[in-house]
């Protein structure tokens, strides 16, 4: 009797577990919903969990409703601490059972900055890729790690979405990215690689959906189409660049419907970016069907398994090239530059065989659900239960 009633009361003390989650979820980046999408994950565990915002930028997001209504709870009497942020904001507090660290970095490590010292004071580390817990352990982090993959809202995935209309790509097969204007993504060697390879007679078309905080959309598109312009120039396939196929870009602000139709609208997704934690836009295509074409880094490489191409690169040095956040990085930290003729291969590959590849498209919407707000919400629970 006296062990039901022992039992009893330790379910009880874990189904009142209270989570603490301090993040950037109001930040408008895919860092911030990657939080949001987290938040969401523990609730739908049966989390007891209070969100709290740290805002690293102005931007103004509209959150989910359940968001508004978990802030709106109290702090009070928290069991358990998720500081889902830079590693140099950290602090540990004897006010938890548990205080975790949960960060990401895009480098080969950071064992010239501080983030070890403030991970090392955290009881445990939550580290988004398996890529990530290496470079931790190379980088002095003794704490135990644990792998918490990015969730997702898989319902998404089974609606239905009109296609948007771009009238000079009709008839056409897309490649396309989603990312914002920054160097790490490397729209560049996209470019390279697409006119580089094809044709301007052959009916494929390349996209760029990007967007930069604090640059309006008519100056973005500037920017990005004089990208495209030099590039063309030092290709020097022809001796005129509106011999060139002309190139779809897309800088206006986009609600989340119509990014899904835009996702719906195109074929192939490329992301050549030199270091991504997970990269919530490739992810998608491939939930949303569409084939990803990626440099083989980071969350990247862990959830593409055999649902699309991972291209090889050389580390480069990572410092001096960032244009935002200039400070973050250090001398000693190295990045992918992806590999510009394996892209090329890749990319003609898919154009030419689109229609072999939906083997490839069913691994990558059966891949998609382990990442579900049950399944990782659960993962969390079990982690932060351990």
């Amino acid at each position: 009797m006296r062990i039901k009633e022992f039992l009893g009361k330790e379910e009880k003390r874990i189904r009142k577990m209270k989570v603490l989650y301090v993040g950037c979820y109001r930040d408008g980046t895919g860092w911030g919903n990657a939080a949001i999408d987290y938040i969401l994950s523990l609730d739908a565990a049966g989390i007891d969990v209070v969100p709290r915002a740290i805002k690293l930028n102005n931007k103004q997001v509209e959150l989910p409703s359940r968001i508004i209504e978990l802030e709106n709870k109290s702090s009070k009497s928290c069991d358990v601490c998720i500081q889902h942020t830079l590693p140099h904001f950290m602090e540990y507090s004897n006010a938890f059972k548990k205080n975790i660290a949960l960060y990401a970095t895009e480098t080969s490590n950071f064992i010239d900055s501080d983030w070890s010292r403030r991970i090392n004071m955290m009881d445990e580390a939550w580290v988004i890729n398996n890529q990530m817990a290496h470079v931790s352990v190379d980088s002095g982090v003794t704490v135990p790690i644990k792998v918490v993959p990015h969730a997702t809202d898989f319902s998404k995935f089974e609606r239905t979405y009109d296609k948007l209309d771009f009238p000079s790509a009709r008839d056409s097969f897309v490649f396309y990215t989603v990312a914002d204007w920054s160097k790490r993504k490397n729209i560049e060697s996209f470019i390279r690689a697409f006119h580089t390879e094809f044709e301007p007679e052959e009916p494929v078309s390349l996209l760029i959906k990007t967007n930069k905080h604090g640059v309006e959309p008519e100056q973005l598109a500037l920017s990005v189409r004089d990208m495209c312009n030099a590039v063309k120039t030092k290709i020097k396939k022809f001796d005129n660049i509106n011999k060139y196929k002309e190139d779809l870009i897309v800088t206006d602000y986009t609600t989340e419907l119509e990014l899904y139709r835009l996702h719906n609208s195109c074929d192939c997704f490329v992301m050549p970016s030199y270091g991504e934690a997970w990269c919530i836009p490739a992810f998608d295509a491939m939930g949303f069907g569409k084939t990803p074409i990626c440099t083989n880094i980071g969350g990247m490489s862990d959830f593409i398994k055999g649902a699309g191409f991972l291209i090889e690169g050389r580390m480069e040095p990572v410092y001096g090239m960032m244009d935002t956040l200039p400070n973050l990085f250090t001398p000693n930290e190295d990045w992918c530059s992806i590999d510009i003729n394996g892209l090329r291969e890749v990319m003609r590959h898919v154009y030419e065989n689109a229609k072999d590849l939906k083997k490839m498209k069913l691994n990558g919407l059966k891949q998609v659900y382990e990442y579900s707000y049950e399944n990782i919400g659960n993962l969390m629970k079990e982690t932060i239960n351990a």
